[in-house]
């Protein structure tokens, strides 16, 4: 069976690289083959990546820029450097407008939605509503996936799923060619997808694939074999 070729967008920050192994592992655990892509790329690199790549990883990290977001920075954010920003934002709208399969995860998942033309939470715990401890990585929280979605038919049909948690940014509003697929129970949008090919969540999957996250590995990459 061919291993599919998998674009992770790099968690590189000038002389410090955290590996990303969870990422790594939960990829070739499914059966594909990932590979770093630069945090730094012009056009022709965003052209050959997805040339030459099956299906893009946007990862986790550090907050949206507030040049990305045109807006000031929140006392709490903490801004990523801004070319990591417009490097996943390069990738993310050339491989949605490909149709190849993408998954994006945390951080991923606000990017993906900006690109996209959604809007952004810089920290939901300006929110009253917000109860959860989103931003404690111990945290496990139910959230709750809309019936017919690609999430519910990756977990057969299930109503709610038990998720992790790092985060103090969100989603805001969906971007229009998105749907919703999982909210937590205060009301945090927690996963969104489009098609059979582009999948979306707050939490991270990579940190839980033995407590029953590996569907959507098996998903994405299944996806990438085509």
């Amino acid at each position: 069976m061919n291993k599919p070729l998998i674009a992770i967008a790099s968690l590189i920050y000038g002389d410090e690289f955290p590996p990303g192994v969870n990422y790594c592992n939960a990829v070739e655990r499914a059966g594909g083959r990932p590979l770093y892509v630069c945090r730094t790329l012009e056009k022709e690199d965003v052209d050959f990546v997805l040339q030459r790549f099956d299906g893009l990883l946007l990862t986790g990290g550090g907050d949206l820029c507030p040049e990305t977001l045109g807006c000031p920075a929140h006392e709490k954010a903490e801004p990523v450097p801004l070319d990591r920003d417009r490097t996943e934002i390069a990738l993310a709208r050339a491989f949605f407008a490909a149709g190849k399969p993408l998954l994006a995860v945390c951080r991923g998942e606000q990017v993906l939605n900006v690109a996209l033309g959604g809007t952004h939470c810089q920290h939901i715990f300006d929110r009253p509503e917000v109860t959860i401890a989103h931003q404690n990585k111990e945290t496990r929280h139910e959230v709750r996936v809309v019936p017919g979605t690609l999430l519910h038919r990756i977990f057969g049909g299930a109503d709610t799923l038990r998720v992790n948690s790092t985060h103090h940014q969100a989603v805001e509003s969906l971007a229009p060619c998105f749907a919703l697929a999982a909210t937590s129970p205060d009301g945090v949008i927690e996963a969104y997808s489009a098609g059979d090919t582009v999948l979306a969540t707050q939490w991270h999957p990579e940190r839980l694939l033995d407590e029953g996250m590996m569907p959507i590995w098996d998903w994405f990459i299944g996806a990438c074999r085509g």
